[in-house]
């Protein structure tokens, strides 16, 4: 058991953790652009952009929606990029529990 939670420990910090903070930075950008991009062409794109840096998350949702509309299909380039980032943040929750629950039994 001692060799699972080393390995997962591994796993995390040399590959979990660095791909979930480099792809959350990645998608607070792809956010940003697909705000300026789904905006009419105006000084409100600039507000649009900087209002997705300051409130990512409110952000994601608010673009995933507009985005929504704009493709008239839920599934879109953008929501494709959200549901990836989410399936890797489940991913590494589930190894954090995984590795959780192998230490308790040790």
């Amino acid at each position: 058991m001692r060799k699972a939670v080393t390995g997962i420990n591994a796993f995390l910090s040399r590959i979990g953790y660095p791909l979930l903070g480099m792809s959350a930075v990645g998608l607070h950008f792809f956010t940003a652009i697909t705000a300026y991009h789904l905006v009419d062409p105006s000084g409100w794109r600039f507000v649009a952009v900087a209002l997705a840096f300051v409130f990512p998350l409110v952000a994601e949702v608010v673009v995933a929606f507009f985005s929504w509309k704009a493709s008239g299909s839920m599934v879109n380039s953008y929501s494709v990029w959200v549901l990836a980032w989410l399936l890797l943040l489940f991913v590494v929750l589930e190894l954090l529990a995984i590795r959780k629950r192998l230490a308790q039994e040790s």
